[in-house]
């Protein structure tokens, strides 16, 4: 049962399967219980040829896909995305405007693990669309099968700073902007706002009976922990009204207080990748990791990670390129 605070989030599209779709569920019964399928959860906001080349990665009969592209976004037709994947079932959650950083943002994630967890799956890996894997379909499968039952949910800390619980939720903030002016305007502005609430001693979490984390975004968590979320997560959405980037907090805040704490396959702090399975590089200081590059390649291919981002066509189009060869390569080899 969805949680009605959440039911007008969700529909189902109606996308056709391909031929080899429906062949793979036609296949023995034997054969579908001894490979569990996997959930990709998806969210994307612009480049739609890098989230297409994605899909093209994640296409396998074992795969299902739950996607979500942001409200603003242009051009991005069901069709053509779930084309690009035709042995995977593909399905789409309502388009929410998930601006950076914002409450709604989490409301589309949930969204995604609602939609893909009312049927259990091995695993729910969410990725954004300038993601890409670093391995084979039949490689991840084989790291995750090795997993069974285990959490990848980075923290940060062993106790989140107050000070950024305090800055991100416990202080009301408006809707980030998208004007160019209105954003300019609110660089001056948000930080006067948030020191008039420390200054007033406005702390909306003062009496909060959780006990709030932090950590990174991106997750790949098993079934029990995915339906834990879909059913918990209305207790606590009212924590993150107005919040800001609360998209870190929410999961963290959720295994935190929960026995899920004690199942997680990386058990230390600080170490997005090795908790997650995710290359990513922070080296830069700034709000978003580091765009990779051609030269990161041979270190990408070589680090033992599942999945990396973010990417940029813009920026370095061939080790996207080369990237997504090596892989299809490498998965023609075990069809």
């Amino acid at each position: 049962m969805i949680p009605i605070v959440y039911k007008g989030l969700f529909r189902r599209i109606g996308v056709k399967e391909t031929a080899n779709a429906s062949a793979f569920r036609k296949g023995s019964k034997m054969e579908q219980t001894t490979q569990p399928r996997h959930a990709y959860l998806i969210t994307a906001h612009n480049k739609k040829a890098q989230l297409l080349t994605l899909l093209r990665l994640l296409d396998d009969p074992f795969n299902d896909i739950y996607l979500h592209i942001d409200k603003k976004a242009q051009g991005f037709e069901e069709a053509e995305l779930a084309a690009a994947a035709p042995s995977c079932r593909v399905q789409f959650v309502p388009r929410l405007d998930a601006r950076w950083g914002s409450e709604v943002f989490i409301d589309a994630i949930v969204s995604l693990i609602a939609l893909a967890s009312e049927e259990e799956h091995a695993f729910y890996h969410l990725l954004s669309g300038v993601d890409l894997p670093l391995k084979t379909q039949r490689e991840i499968r084989a790291f995750f099968d090795a997993h069974a039952g285990q959490e990848f949910v980075s923290f940060e800390r062993e106790t989140a700073k107050p000070a950024v619980i305090e800055r991100r939720i416990a202080h009301w903030h408006w809707q980030n902007p998208i004007h160019p002016l209105l954003k300019k305007l609110d660089r001056r502005l948000a930080p006067a706002f948030g020191s008039l609430q420390k200054l007033l001693g406005i702390n909306r979490m003062k009496h909060a009976s959780v006990v709030f984390q932090k950590g990174g975004v991106w997750f790949s968590i098993t079934h029990a922990l995915a339906r834990y979320a879909v059913e918990t997560m209305p207790r606590y959405r009212a924590y993150y009204r107005s919040s800001s980037c609360a998209d870190e907090i929410w999961l963290q805040t959720l295994v935190a207080n929960s026995p899920f704490m004690e199942r997680r396959a990386f058990m230390g702090w600080d170490d997005e990748m090795a908790a997650t399975m995710r290359y990513v590089d922070w080296s830069g200081g700034g709000a978003s990791p580091r765009t990779l590059m051609s030269a990161d390649y041979d270190m990408l291919m070589e680090s033992g990670m599942l999945f990396a981002r973010k990417f940029d066509a813009d920026k370095d189009a061939a080790v996207i390129q080369r990237i997504s060869e090596a892989i299809l390569t490498e998965q023609r080899k075990n069809q």
